[in-house]
């Protein structure tokens, strides 16, 4: 019967992938994006929109930041603009024109469109820490 536990142990251990999480500590994200008005500028597809400040009383921009997204798949994506290899606040992704964003310090490009935060390359082995969207009308919000 040990036999039999060691081998399901062993069968178990080598047969499961470890799955990289995020170094970036989670911190209170509310966001109210206005798809008819203020934010009306993420309304076309592979628009993205990095929000640094809260910009009412209500809202919590999380760690670094948040990066709002509309993806290929017209869903909309936000993301903590915190690099995740860097860990520091101060050390921000820039939104490129392709869907991605890239961390100027390490250099790491990471995908934004697709909604899964990967780093497509560079340094970092560690995703975007993501956020939920929800949405309502033209107004969508971000939370975690």
């Amino acid at each position: 019967m040990n036999k039999l536990k060691v081998i399901f142990l062993c069968f178990a251990f080598l047969s499961c992938e470890k799955v990289q999480e995020t170094t970036i500590p989670l911190t209170r994200v509310y966001l109210e994006i206005d798809l008819a008005y203020r934010d009306k500028d993420l309304f076309a597809l592979l628009c993205q929109k990095a929000i640094t400040q809260p910009r009412t009383a209500s809202e919590s921009t999380g760690f670094g930041g948040v990066l709002v997204v509309h993806g290929f798949d017209d869903i909309y994506y936000a993301y903590d603009l915190a690099c995740p290899l860097e860990a520091n606040r101060s050390v921000c992704l820039t939104p490129l024109d392709d869907g991605t964003a890239m961390c100027n310090s390490c250099g790491t490009v990471f995908d934004t469109a697709y909604g899964t935060g990967t780093p497509l390359s560079g340094a970092s082995q560690y995703p975007l820490r993501k956020y939920l969207v929800s949405g309502s009308g033209s107004v969508l919000y971000v939370t975690n």
